[in-house]
């Protein structure tokens, strides 16, 4: 009887035990398969990580230029509205760096007085918030300082040995002082500048998300000519293909020159030049007077391109403002 019950005992603990080790067993492999899936995890996590890491998209780097000839008086309003309009859009911090470049119409000591002046406000107005450089000129050769400028930006990338898609990734803007000397009232005021200032200056991130998104797109401006320039000489490039225009020359006697430049292409074998034409070029013009156009969107595609004819508009066929959009009066190039 006694033996009976030590025996009842002895299987009671032993059940006991195992169940003990059983259960021992199982907590232990929980806590391994748990150590492993957090380390499955982690190491999925920092691949992942390592991953978004190799595709995020290179970097834009980003140059403004703007030039204009200083108005032997009134010149103060114009560049302080049009730098100061740098800083309000956020361009000029965002920019690698920003050149400003200004030049007198005579060569003599009021002139070179004058240059210092319009430099040291614009180093008042920027050199807190962007990388400035700024440069001089006496004299007047019209644009040809600052689209010099812009050509040698790309020159100075592929003398520093910088590949193709660097160049393909540096955007470069420039712009002038449109309304210098208008003998139309105020400067700062004219119907050009208000119009084409907000889209191809301010409007800067959209575009800049275009260049990123459209590789096919080489230069951006307010209205794109057949030629492949943009009308009011305020126009985005890649550097990739400034440096395939022609080194820009002094035309003292052709002050368009230097708006035709952007559409000039250059065969350094023959020395030639030839329309580089539009099929890269995206003209940024609201359809409607006063409407924003997003940018980012395919409102504008490459290859739609709307342009007023300048011949037609000069003899007063078309309506600036209403040169294009959905029911163009100007013709679409492209198709």
């Amino acid at each position: 009887m006694f033996w009976s019950t030590d025996s009842s005992i002895a299987e009671v603990m032993a059940f006991t035990l195992g169940r003990r080790l059983v259960l021992s067993l199982l907590l232990v492999l929980v806590v391994l398969v748990l150590s492993f899936s957090l380390l499955f995890l982690a190491v999925w996590t920092t691949s992942s990580a390592v991953v978004v890491v190799a595709v995020a998209a290179p970097r834009v780097r980003i140059t403004v230029v703007y030039y204009t000839a200083l108005h032997p008086v009134k010149w103060r309003d114009l560049v302080a509205v049009q730098l100061q309009t740098l800083v309000k859009c956020g361009l000029a911090a965002a920019a690698d760096s920003v050149e400003v470049l200004f030049s007198s119409l005579v060569d003599d000591d009021a002139g070179r007085k004058q240059l210092a002046e319009a430099a040291q406000l614009a180093k008042l107005l920027l050199g807190d918030v962007a990388t400035l450089r700024v440069a001089t000129h006496p004299g007047n050769h019209y644009e040809y300082p600052g689209i010099r400028r812009a050509f040698d930006l790309a020159a100075e990338g592929e003398l520093r040995g910088e590949s193709e898609d660097e160049q393909r990734r540096h955007l470069v803007l420039y712009h002038h002082g449109k309304g210098m000397f208008s003998t139309k009232g105020d400067q700062t005021k004219g119907g050009a500048l208000l119009t084409v200032t907000p889209v191809v200056v301010e409007g800067w991130r959209g575009i800049v998300q275009r260049f990123a998104n459209d590789s096919a797109m080489n230069k951006a401006g307010y209205i794109t000519s057949p030629a492949g320039f943009h009308w009011y000489n305020f126009w985005w490039a890649r550097a990739s293909y400034l440096r395939l225009l022609e080194p820009p020359q002094v035309h003292d006697e052709d002050r368009f020159y230097y708006e035709r430049w952007l559409g000039y292409l250059y065969n350094a074998t023959t020395g030639q030049v030839h329309d580089a034409g539009a099929a890269d070029s995206l003209s940024l013009c609201p359809g409607n007077r006063g409407r924003v156009l997003n940018y980012a969107s395919a409102n504008h595609k490459i290859n739609k391109h709307c342009y007023i004819c300048c011949s037609v508009w000069k003899r007063g066929l078309l309506q600036f403002g209403k040169s294009c959009g959905g029911t163009p009066r100007g013709r679409r190039f492209g198709s």
